[in-house]
């Protein structure tokens, strides 16, 4: 059975060999939501370490992983090579016509994920009015596509929060007779060593509200969303001995 993208990685890294549990029979509806319609999509450019993943239709507990997956996310002006629409007399200029509409209308992203070398390669596109929203555009591409276990992702990546410092996209797929349903959201940090368990906390409240378990899911790249509270506890105790020492 195919396994999801990001889960031949994370085999692959781990050397634990998990049976996918996503099947045809899940019935997953992939609802657009508008609350960053407006963003900016120069705020999310750039390099991302993801912190946690959440397997919103798996059931496998907690788990931590020592692999680090970056991605890198970029905007360019590559548009596909097809003949849109039916063809006519004038075919070049109809397809001519269609891509200048296009451009009008839509913007086109890169999202390379890369883990040790590892990469897969997403074409995305959105329209000006819908930043937050972007739908794969064509077939991915990278190393791992080419394992005969790969399965392509043709559905849509949600944005449902973007701050400052992390990043949380839903990526979402409905089921069809060939492809199986796929429904997993990511988190992401510019430096995930510094990201306080409050904040990871909060990003699980807003996916259970959007009804988003996030009882299955695997902490990655050195996670370490406790320590900040294992620093206060350590200053706090250092301070309690040396007012006990001066009393």
């Amino acid at each position: 059975m195919f396994l999801p993208w990001f889960l031949l990685l994370f085999l692959k890294t781990s050397a634990i060999e998990v049976s996918n549990s996503t099947n045809n029979n899940i019935t997953v509806i992939c609802q657009r939501e508008h609350e960053y319609d407006d963003l900016d999509p120069r705020t999310v450019m750039g390099k991302w370490k993801v912190v946690e993943l959440y397997l919103h239709l798996r059931k496998e507990g907690v788990n931590t992983y020592k692999s680090c997956p970056i991605i890198t996310l970029w905007e360019t002006d590559d548009f596909p090579r097809s003949t849109y629409g039916p063809s006519t007399e004038n075919q070049l200029f109809h397809v001519q016509h269609i891509n200048a509409k296009f451009r009008q209308e839509y913007r086109h992203l890169r999202l390379l994920w890369d883990e040790a070398g590892e990469t897969i390669e997403y074409a995305l596109y959105f329209r000006n009015d819908s930043a937050g929203y972007w739908q794969v555009l064509d077939g991915q591409n990278g190393t791992i596509t080419n394992r005969s276990t790969y399965q392509q992702f043709s559905g849509s990546v949600q944005v449902l929060k973007a701050v400052n410092d992390h990043l949380l996209l839903s990526f979402c797929q409905e089921g069809t007779a060939t492809a199986p349903a796929q429904l997993y959201s990511v988190l992401f940090s510019r430096n995930p060593g510094t990201m306080p368990r409050w904040e990871i906390d909060s990003v699980h409240t807003l996916l259970q509200n959007k009804k988003l378990s996030v009882a299955s899911r695997r902490m990655v790249c050195g996670n370490s969303a406790d320590k900040p509270y294992g620093m206060v506890f350590s200053m706090l105790t250092c301070l309690l001995a040396y007012l006990i020492r001066m009393s």
